[in-house]
């Protein structure tokens, strides 16, 4: 008795191991077929080769995204626990990758951060609805490994644009007033410029991500791209 009592528990773990083992595939690379989505992709790895980017192990751009390149929005399916690749060019294997879920109808801007081996993917929903009138739209993404963890994105004026933004995280979308953006990044709270910028005119009726990046204190700066 004692020995089918035991045959039983083994068979009954063996099913429930199975069916965890089944579940968590079926989670991986979850594309809905009949939903798309809209992602662009920016490679801000500085030491990093021309990439190829791909998603749910499909190619949506072929080997030549380079450093502060990024890419116009491509559409693809949406899914869930989709994983994005960053591949060297002609490389089988990821740079770096992450997964995510990718909500149908929805657009997202994906960044190749960080150098070496503390390069990642990291992706934020974008939201393209248009600036208020007269004005120009933007958000700020901290991805520097030199920076401190939390940085105050400040005008040259000393207000803050974003502030306590944490590695790795954007802000908000907020309205800006056209024109040139000059800019300083400090530590969090801090008194301590870490680099000044301008950055070229925000156009009325546009939005932009200005992104942190750099993997050394000399080599903190910021970047923008469009969205539209």
């Amino acid at each position: 008795m004692k020995k089918n009592n035991f045959l039983k528990q083994i068979l009954s773990g063996a099913l429930l191991l199975a069916v965890a083992a089944g579940f968590t595939s079926c989670k991986k690379d979850d594309v809905d077929e009949t939903g798309s989505a809209r992602i662009k992709v920016v490679n801000a790895s500085s030491t990093s080769t021309p990439q190829s980017v791909f998603l749910a192990n499909s190619a949506i751009v072929q080997g030549d995204l380079a450093f502060n390149n990024s890419s116009d929005y491509i559409t693809t399916n949406s899914g869930n626990n989709l994983q994005l690749e960053f591949r060297n060019e002609g490389a089988s294997t990821a740079y770096a990758s992450g997964r995510f879920d990718v909500d149908n109808g929805s657009s997202y801007t994906a960044f190749l951060a960080g150098d070496g081996q503390q390069a990642r993917v990291k992706l934020y929903k974008d939201d393209l609805a248009a600036p208020s009138g007269g004005q120009a739209k933007v958000r700020f993404v901290h991805l520097s490994d030199a920076a401190p963890a939390n940085v105050d994105i400040r005008r040259s004026s000393g207000a803050n644009l974003a502030a306590n933004l944490a590695k790795d995280n954007a802000s908000n979308f907020m309205n800006i007033e056209p024109g040139i953006l000059s800019l300083q990044v400090y530590a969090a709270g801090g008194t301590q410029n870490l680099g000044s910028f301008d950055l070229s005119s925000f156009a009325e009726g546009r939005i932009y991500t200005v992104y942190v990046t750099g993997s050394s204190t000399q080599s903190i700066t910021v970047r923008q791209i469009t969205h539209n």
